[in-house]
């Protein structure tokens, strides 16, 4: 049997996100402890879990671009705390069975601690790109939410 390097076409149709949502952010984005700027956070979805991914503005140390992998209630309960996180201007938590993140507010913008405290990773992003990173997010979830009944 000859090992290809090639994956076969239903396999690459299956890696695939079915669901995908840009956001663009602001010079006032940075990802910690790797040191990076951000240009946009992609959230990707298969319709069971939310993958939030980072587009660098560089990137020669090769860091991956995966940041986060949500299920569908953490996606959720992420996205309500967020949003009343900036809408009241007050820090957050969100603990579930799958993650830990602090939601802080800050005098530039938001400060998202991703994990436990002594190895965490930590996302700062302005006031000017939050409500489009909130936006995005809740997108993505409707997209895999279940139809809801009339």
């Amino acid at each position: 049997m000859v090992m290809s390097t090639q994956p076969t076409p239903r396999l690459v149709a299956n890696l695939r996100a079915k669901y995908e949502v840009k956001v663009d952010l602001d010079d006032r984005a940075f990802l910690f402890p790797a040191g990076k700027g951000l240009a946009q956070l992609v959230y990707l979805s298969d319709g069971h879990r939310v993958y939030v991914e980072a587009a660098y503005h560089f990137n020669q140390s090769r860091t991956p671009p995966r940041l986060l992998t949500l299920d569908f209630e953490d996606a959720k309960e992420l996205g309500r705390r967020l949003v009343e996180a900036v809408h009241h201007a007050r820090t957050q938590l969100v603990i579930t069975s799958g993650v830990r993140i602090t939601i802080n507010v800050v005098a530039n913008g938001y400060h998202l601690q991703i994990g436990d405290m002594n190895d965490a990773l930590e996302l700062f992003l302005g006031t000017g790109c939050i409500w489009r990173v909130c936006q995005g997010l809740l997108r993505i979830i409707d997209l895999i939410a279940p139809v809801e009944a009339n």
